[in-house]
């Protein structure tokens, strides 16, 4: 079973693998060799928008399961994507709640993106959906405007995407052991 610890600290790879991990113990020792990522912040920033990319792709499919087309799930490469990208599924929990049928689960899946995606809109190098505020229409970004991430919000990120991922499973559309190994496993040629 995943480490305790990993839920009060950890980086975002390690909080994501926990929770991933956290009610099966095969999937825990299969997925063990992966823990270990990077310490630096900047380094998990990067990672971040990796698995925040992921997370659309799963809340893209899980709404498709159920009926709502039209989510967008390009990469999320900046905080600035990360805030537009949760503004949008928000739209989408709002057709989904729409439709004559219950989604708990897609919704608790998406949901649960979202959240992330609000968190890596704060990891900066410049704060996403506050971006206007620090310029006038066609004026170059400030420099003095951007922050560092922090690990607080990395391990939400984590987190957040652990649990959306345990739904995509509980929704048989992935299995999280795979899906998790594609994302940390280098690829080889």
């Amino acid at each position: 079973m995943a480490d305790e610890s990993l839920y009060l600290g950890g980086t975002i790879r390690e909080r994501f693998i926990a929770v991933v991990t956290q009610h099966d113990e095969t999937a825990a020792q299969r997925l063990e060799p992966l823990i270990d990522g990077p310490e630096d912040l900047r380094r998990q920033r990067e990672e971040a928008w990796d698995l925040l990319s992921e997370g659309a792709r799963w809340a893209a499919k899980a709404l498709t399961s159920a009926g709502v087309d039209g989510t967008d799930a390009s990469p999320i490469r900046d905080a600035e994507a990360a805030f537009n990208r949760a503004q949008h599924l928000d739209v989408q929990l709002l057709k989904l709640s729409q439709l004559d049928r219950y989604n708990d689960a897609v919704a608790l899946l998406v949901d649960s993106v979202k959240r992330a995606c609000y968190h890596g809109a704060d990891l900066g190098p410049l704060p996403g959906g506050r971006l206007a505020s620090f310029r006038a229409p066609g004026e170059e970004l400030k420099a003095s405007a951007e922050i560092e991430p922090h690990a607080t919000d990395l391990q939400a990120i984590g987190g957040e995407l652990g649990e959306a991922l345990l739904r995509l499973n509980e929704l048989h559309l992935g299995d999280p052991v795979d899906i998790a190994s594609g994302i940390f496993l280098p690829v080889t040629a």
